[in-house]
């Protein structure tokens, strides 16, 4: 795992987690991801990877698992205006979403359980929070839980960004 600061962290969680989100007084996103073991796994040593994640945008929200991408809004109106750009080329899959001045980019190759997350403006620096960190340009307190405190122990951080009852829309 790699926080958007560059600061780099092994995470072996399984379940699904706050991958980041807009914490700001009015949130407008949030980006969640499912971990799973992987094959070479044991029971002393669990590997994971990423299989699903979900990106919600207002109340448009996509859900990617492997080469399986499924639309729609939180309040199940239908609407052609989409928040949420996806193409597939490749067997991979590129998302994009705006918000304020900040684009947000995801590349995911499904045979590889690769998910490269990048954003490009300045809206949201410092202002982002959950696995990737805070966007603040300062690793040391990239390990910041939703209560604020920083924590140096990886287990702790991740664990506090865990969502034990992530609904499907």
């Amino acid at each position: 795992m790699r926080t958007f600061d560059s600061r780099a962290y092994t995470f072996q969680g399984t379940g699904w987690y706050i991958l980041f989100k807009d914490c700001t007084n009015k949130p407008r996103f949030e980006v969640t991801t499912k971990f799973e073991p992987r094959e070479d796994s044991t029971p002393d040593q669990v590997r994971t990877r990423t299989t699903t994640f979900n990106i919600t945008v207002g109340n448009q929200y996509a859900i990617v698992n492997g080469l399986d991408v499924t639309t729609g809004r939180t309040d199940g109106q239908i609407t052609d205006a989409k928040v949420i750009t996806i193409q597939e080329e490749d067997k991979n899959i590129k998302l994009y979403f705006t918000s304020k001045d900040t684009a947000f980019t995801f590349n995911w190759t499904p045979k590889k359980h690769a998910l490269d997350v990048s954003y490009n403006g300045s809206f949201y620096n410092g202002k982002i929070c959950g696995l990737m960190g805070n966007a603040d340009g300062d690793t040391r307190n990239d390990f910041q839980k939703p209560d604020g405190s920083i924590t140096k122990d990886v287990k702790e951080f991740s664990e506090s960004w865990k969502v034990n009852d992530k609904k499907r829309f």
